[in-house]
């Protein structure tokens, strides 16, 4: 050392000045020794070290021995090296006290730099205030004030402070660093910077190894495409993942997802949402209400499960379901598990095993006992078949099956609707003509109170209320049964207007006599309907008829058979009462008591009472 100097502040006796040199002495050797050897006290504690000091004064305040090293100050202790401007070593506590362009240097590669320290041996402690900086590899911690273990390399601070890692800064009032774990805590007025994102919080932790966020309280979650509001979950970077275990909101621009609890992958798209999940889809006006939700935000696809509900409001549409899945690239929504559709706007609910929809193409295909209701004031159509689609008119030719995975081969094919599989470019311009109609396939029934039908294949138009009904239908309304190769039926506001009976047409009425029958048969039969009550019957090619003609009390007095190329038969009170033959019509009478089975039945007679359906009840139950 350039000079030692030790100063007495209270001199008693001239014993005591003589008592200078040796002391110096004693002094000089004790640092020659330190210099050179690591020292312990009694209780194997490590004993701080002074390397270097320009100058080193001997201070007693209030009883307390220090020493002032004055001038690049270099102490060592436990495998760390602390250098300052000046610095006061309390030797009989082991602490000191360090001023001015202090830095600390440790052989592991940390770093740190404050204004002072105040350093513990004993527990390896510092308090750091003013320009706090600790430099822990690719890590840097800033601060004005930090408690700081230099052996655990853990530090905390109080009054705000922030941590900068390779690519995230996190900054908060409060926050914990451990050097060892790279964990870290930060609590109040935390804000996480980093390219892909940034957050908001009351309260979290950060892993600087593992890169893994937990959310400890209420958060706001900013990336590019997403905000996100949560306040307890996790986020792993290297995996991807994150869980929110909490009720918790995703918006982005185009959707909103809201569950009690939500997990997300960022690499693979993967996405799960469980409790009460609602999402709201700005860009089709929807709503989505579900027990749980998947979605894959890469290929678009998606499922909900659990009371599964759609509300679209620009269609006034609601769905139902238990589970639903989604392809947002492709456009293709399936939801299972007791699905129920509801037209606002048509007045009409449709429920099905399994609804798979394209919202490009619009087309919509029910499996699984697809049951459709149609609602008017005095009287509601139900409907029900194996399968039930929905197509837009100028998309019916398009219409085809495909296989979905024609690359496997040998496979069996899976075969669906081209359809559901529509791309973009099937999407309609703005205003387009967008009428629909809806295709029913094997088993169709329908019941109403004015009107009850089946058959093997049906397609309804939904705009103009018009049934056509193929292989084998059969139609009742009220005392008529109609039944031909094809049935055409027109409504208005569910009563029957018209019906058309194309090749092989038969019309029988009921007389209320059991095995006595008005009937009309021809190629063509169209009947003419007024408040659901037949008035008039046109019959083309092949026209025959049998009525019976009763007396003023209502008792048969015979049939009359007739047959003409063509004729229209009129009736009153739903029952025949006038027929007009044209081009060569034939009449033949027969009285009652001579009525034979020859005499009472056209030759295409047929009775089909055992296919009608008897209620509604026979269409909504499985």
């Amino acid at each position: 050392m350039q000079m030692i100097k030790f100063i007495l502040k209270r001199t008693k006796s001239k014993a005591h000045l003589l008592a200078i040199p040796l002391f110096i002495c004693i002094i000089l050797s004790a640092l020659s020794i330190r210099a050179q050897v690591a020292e312990f006290d009694s209780t194997g504690l490590k004993i701080i070290r002074i390397s270097h000091a320009d100058s080193v004064v001997g201070m007693n305040e209030e009883k307390i021995n220090y020493q002032r090293l004055i001038g690049t100050v270099v102490i060592e202790h436990d495998g760390f090296t602390m250098t300052c401007d000046s610095a006061h070593l309390y030797m009989s506590k082991n602490y000191v006290e360090a001023f001015s362009n202090v830095n600390i240097t440790k052989a592991n590669g940390v770093n740190a730099h404050s204004d002072y320290i105040k350093y513990t041996g004993n527990n390896n402690t510092a308090y750091m205030k003013g320009g706090v900086q600790i430099i822990d590899g690719s890590n840097t911690l800033n601060t004005e004030e930090l408690t700081y273990n230099i052996k655990t390399k853990i530090g905390k601070y109080f009054k705000t402070g922030s941590i900068q890692t390779e690519e995230t800064t996190i900054s908060s009032d409060e926050g914990t660093y451990n050097g060892y774990s790279q964990q870290t805590y930060f609590r109040k007025n935390v804000i996480v910077t980093n390219p892909k994102y940034t957050i908001e919080s009351k309260e979290l932790t950060y892993n600087i190894k593992s890169k893994v966020t937990r959310i400890l309280d209420q958060s706001t979650i900013v990336s590019d495409n997403s905000t996100i509001y949560c306040k307890n979950g996790s986020y792993d970077s290297k995996t991807g993942n994150a869980v929110f275990t909490t009720r918790t909101t995703v918006v982005t621009d185009e959707q909103t997802i809201i569950g009690n609890k939500l997990t997300y992958n960022d690499k693979s798209g993967n996405a799960t949402a469980t409790g009460n999940v609602i999402v709201i889809d700005e860009k089709n006006d929807t709503k989505l209400f579900a027990d749980k939700a998947d979605y894959n935000k890469k290929s678009g696809d998606g499922k909900a499960t659990g009371h599964v509900v759609i509300e679209q409001d620009s269609a006034r549409n609601l769905l139902y379901a238990h589970e639903a899945i989604y392809n947002k690239l492709n456009g293709y929504v399936k939801t299972s598990g007791d699905v129920i559709i509801i037209d606002t706007l048509q007045k009409s609910t449709l429920k099905a095993g399994i609804v798979e929809f394209n919202e490009n193409s619009n087309f919509m295909l029910a499996t699984l006992y697809p049951k459709l209701t149609t609602l008017a004031d005095e009287d509601s159509t139900f409907m029900r078949a194996d399968t039930m689609m929905s197509i837009r008119i100028r998309d019916r030719k398009k219409l085809a099956l495909i296989n979905l995975h024609p690359e496997k081969k040998g496979e069996k094919p899976v075969m669906v609707y081209n359809l559901l599989y529509a791309d973009s470019t099937f999407k309609s311009l703005e205003n387009e003509d967008e009428k629909k109609i809806v295709i029913a396939n094997r088993n169709v029934k329908i019941f109403s109170d004015s009107m009850q039908a089946v058959c093997d294949s049906l397609v309804y138009n939904q705009y103009d209320s018009t049934y056509s009904l193929y292989k084998q239908p059969v139609l009742w309304s009220k005392n008529q049964q109609g039944d031909a190769d094809t049935v055409i039926l027109h409504t208005v506001n569910n009563q029957i207007q018209e019906l058309n009976l194309i090749n092989n047409a038969f019309l029988l009425s009921l007389t209320g006599y059991d095995t006595y029958y008005d009937q009309v048969s021809g190629s063509y039969i169209d009947a003419y309907f007024e408040k659901n009550e037949i008035n008039q019957v046109h019959v083309n090619q092949n026209a025959e008829t049998i009525y019976y003609g009763k007396d003023d009390d209502g008792a048969f007095l015979g049939s009359n058979k007739s047959e003409s190329s063509e004729m229209t038969v009129y009736f009153i009170n739903k029952e025949l009462q006038r027929i007009v033959g044209i081009e060569n019509p034939k009449n033949v009478g027969t009285p009652i008591d001579k009525e034979t089975d020859k005499t009472k039945f056209l030759s295409s007679f047929r009775l089909l009472t055992e296919r009608k359906p008897k209620s509604k009840f026979e269409i909504l139950n499985d």
